[in-house]
């Protein structure tokens, strides 16, 4: 499995099944068209891989009252991509250039040449290009010229609507995290590398393990917001249990920085630089600005007994 930061050198091209789409939430719509790539892969004799973009091209056009919430982190999109089967993910640098590049340009020179696409498939509603010109009867009119094989993904449904990122983030934004894990196929959760904070949760006897969750300089936002019961992988074998809170700490910051900060329960060490995984398990409040640090450790006292009450644990488990 191999992951690309643009498209690879020509030495290190292989001849592919692709496809190409954002991504976000790697949904159960993502998964089954995934699968057909891999699929594909196998019966061709082909390498299984996709393309996706980062920024997400809304972030680049955003108006300044819109701001995308972003479902997956980059780690995220990426492990659960590869989990699908696929075997190589070419992350391509969404930027003016590519927006700017015409659809016909981008089948011609990226997939076709760029990444040796013999075989190429997207959901119905997929446009690329400038002004999203580019669409399904596009690549379909392309494949006869530049000899490969197209296939429109079928759409998949929930509660007789299509399964969408769309939809996941308005549930996601909701505080119903059941409705979202339905058509994600999985609980939601959050992956990425601990880093280093302002450490004031040890400071109040909570100590937390922090992580970014949209990238440096994004204009994007969680999708999540607000304070919630966890549970956390990758601190070693055992799964840990915790609570959580995403946003941008307003009663002791002004950095606008979002943040995921998770407690972990009766758990001790130097999680620094671990790459480590935060599963949602119910929403607990809002995020709110408190009157000092004295009401801010009530607060998380107060959290912290209705987690540990949410995952069957008495205190001090």
């Amino acid at each position: 499995m191999r992951v690309f930061c643009g498209l690879p050198s020509p030495l290190l091209r292989r001849p592919t099944a692709l496809a190409i789409g954002n991504f976000d939430g790697v949904h159960t719509g993502h998964q089954s068209l995934l699968r057909s790539v891999v699929q594909a892969a196998t019966d061709r004799g082909l390498q299984p891989a996709c393309v996706t973009f980062e920024p997400h091209p809304r972030e680049l056009f955003h108006k300044p009252d819109e701001v995308l919430p972003r479902i997956s982190t980059l780690y995220d999109k990426v492990l659960r991509i590869l989990e699908t089967g696929i075997q190589r993910v070419y992350i391509l640098p969404f930027n003016k250039h590519l927006a700017s590049l015409r659809a016909e340009a981008f089948v011609r020179d990226v997939l076709c040449e760029g990444l040796d696409a013999h075989w190429i498939t997207v959901g119905k509603d997929f446009h690329f290009g400038a002004d999203r010109h580019g669409d399904v009867d596009l690549l379909e009119k392309l494949s006869k010229e530049l000899h490969y094989e197209f296939y429109v993904a079928p759409t998949l449904f929930h509660t007789n609507a299509r399964v969408s990122s769309s939809r996941i983030r308005e549930a996601l934004l909701a505080g119903d995290l059941v409705e979202a894990s339905l058509m994600l196929g999985r609980r939601y959760s959050m992956t990425g590398r601990v880093i280093h904070g302002a450490a004031l949760g040890r400071t109040l006897g909570y100590p937390t393990l922090n992580m970014a969750t949209v990238p440096p300089g994004s204009c994007a936002r969680p999708a999540v917001t607000g304070v919630y019961a966890v549970r956390i992988k990758g601190l070693g074998r055992a799964v840990q249990n915790g609570v959580a809170s995403v946003g941008r700490k307003p009663t002791v910051s002004s950095d606008g920085r979002w943040l995921l900060e998770t407690h972990v329960f009766d758990w001790k060490g130097d999680a620094y630089g671990k790459l480590i995984e935060v599963e949602f398990i119910e929403r607990l409040r809002d995020e709110k600005k408190f009157s000092g640090l004295e009401e801010l450790t009530a607060a998380i006292e107060a959290d912290a007994k209705r987690a540990r009450g949410i995952l069957g644990l008495a205190e001090g488990d």
